[in-house]
């Protein structure tokens, strides 16, 4: 019996693949939505012991390593983030503090199941390492987006508290901010992470393309893209609605100048002569 055990982490919002694939001597061109995958040939000057160990590197900022303990895992993150340009970018308004588990079990005298936290094979093939490793990255990479939409609902909530009471406290650049957040999740999920988009090999291989929707049923990735989708809108029309009642505000502010300084025009223009009069 052999196990396999995934564990995903959430590291940044984008690793510049070319730049860790040289690093760690990978010279073929990796496309942009590739896994950068690390077999024995690049972790033996790393680790002592890479017997069953591989690394997979999403280029939406995910890493899944596979048979590794904890220090190891922590060691290598550290290395990978002191190398020069390896990441693009980090979205300041997340937390990368996500993390994901599940175990591949290889046993030839056990029926095939797929459980809450592991799948038995009776064999095991190169894809169902793959499509594992991608689809429990898809699952941490979208938990990292999922906290942060939490966090905007609160911010979001607060303002609705101050409508409420009749206040609106809150300036048009602070929406605006909002908003863009929003629209960055839903890129990021659709766009970066390619939630909605399957393995190539799922196209030629039947067994590829089961293994792949049950994974992605198990973690619920079309359930929580759904939500996150419905979340996103329900945000969306919320801070539209403050938008306008910030630009109403404002232009009932512009009135009350406009009326203002007409008032202090006419009294300017027919001041003098009434004076005059008086006098």
């Amino acid at each position: 019996m052999k196990k396999y055990i995934f564990e995903g982490k959430a590291i940044c919002s984008e690793f510049n693949i070319g730049n860790l694939s040289r690093e760690f001597g990978i010279n073929r061109k990796i496309k942009w939505e590739e896994a950068l995958i690390l077999k024995r040939d690049a972790l033996e000057g790393i680790f002592s012991d890479v017997e069953n160990k591989m690394v997979y590197i999403y280029y939406f900022g995910a890493i899944v390593f596979v048979n590794f303990q904890n220090k190891d895992i922590n060691a290598f993150i550290e290395r990978i983030r002191k190398i020069p340009n390896s990441i693009k970018s980090i979205n300041k308004d997340m937390v990368y503090d996500c993390t994901e588990s599940f175990e591949i079990i290889v046993d030839e005298n056990s029926d095939e199941q797929l459980g809450n936290e592991e799948l038995i094979l009776r064999k095991i093939e190169s894809y169902h390492l793959d499509i594992t490793a991608l689809v429990v990255a898809k699952s941490v990479a979208l938990e990292t987006i999922e906290k942060r939409m939490d966090v905007v609902f609160d911010e979001v909530e607060k303002i609705t508290d101050s409508l409420k009471r009749g206040k609106l406290d809150i300036k048009e650049k602070k929406i605006t901010s909002i908003i863009g957040r929003i629209l960055s999740f839903k890129y990021n999920t659709i766009s970066y992470i390619m939630l909605l988009d399957k393995p190539d090999i799922t196209w030629d291989n039947e067994s590829a393309e089961k293994i792949f929707n049950n994974l992605a049923d198990l973690f619920e990735l079309n359930d929580r893209y759904e939500n996150l989708s419905a979340k996103s809108q329900i945000l969306l029309d919320t801070t539209e609605i403050f938008a306008n009642l910030s630009h109403s505000r404002r232009a009932n502010i512009l009135e009350i100048i406009i009326i203002v300084l007409i008032l202090i025009e006419v009294i300017m223009a027919f001041g003098e002569p009434i004076m005059s009069l008086i006098k």
